[in-house]
């Protein structure tokens, strides 16, 4: 029995993947290092100081410490997320929808809480939310399970009977890990990621959630 529902962020509840993609192409370059969009694929779902560390490794920052290139990042995707963040097709419906039925929703999200926090602003949200937790929290980002633990102890209710919205395949697989129920709701370019295969539901967008594929979970 589903308690409680789990919403990772970008790409699920604000069209931020792009807003990252450039930040992080922009920041690196001043930094050094050339990205390009489809690059930064590769760490998409990984917290931002684990990206860099990730490209740090590949390829060396030539500027700036790691910690100014996050700051840097950070402020950029803040300031795209004031200017243009919209919710992504059926955000409030699917709110609402669990709202109605009285059950606890939380988001769970890579980003520092500066970032969440811009979103929840923009988007007039915050009311849906008993819960807020970011990834700085925990020693591990996703693909490990720490954050939704984590969660789900703050939410005081057993991994089992929470239900998980995500994106992205590492956080389809960090849901899994931590014995959560997933609904996958990959981007077009990514749909094909063989980690979606092992989510409980794969559905195109947050329009197309209703009463049918919640009762099959």
């Amino acid at each position: 029995m589903i308690e409680a529902v789990i919403f990772d962020m970008d790409g699920l509840l604000i069209n931020s993947e792009p807003f990252w993609q450039e930040a992080e192409v922009e920041i690196f370059k001043m930094a050094g290092i050339s990205l390009t969009k489809a690059m930064c694929q590769q760490t998409m779902g990984l917290r931002i100081d684990e990206a860099i560390n990730y490209w740090d490794k590949k390829y060396g920052l030539k500027k700036f410490t790691k910690k100014q290139v996050q700051e840097m990042i950070m402020d950029k995707v803040v300031e795209y997320v004031l200017q243009n963040g919209e919710p992504l097709d059926g955000v409030i419906n699917c709110l609402e929808f669990f709202e109605e039925k009285n059950i606890p929703m939380a988001i769970a999200s890579s980003s520092h809480y500066k970032i969440i926090h811009s979103v929840v602003k923009k988007l007039n949200i915050n009311s849906y939310f008993d819960l807020i937790v970011s990834a700085q929290d925990t020693e591990y980002g996703k693909p490990h399970p720490g954050i939704f633990i984590e969660t789900a102890k703050r939410l005081q209710i057993s991994p089992e009977n929470i239900l998980v919205f995500e994106d992205s395949p590492n956080g389809v697989l960090a849901a899994l890990s931590a014995r959560m129920k997933v609904v996958a709701v990959p981007d077009k370019e990514l749909k094909n990621k063989k980690e979606f295969l092992a989510a409980d539901l794969v559905i195109d967008s947050l329009d197309s959630w209703n009463e049918k594929l919640w009762s099959k979970l």
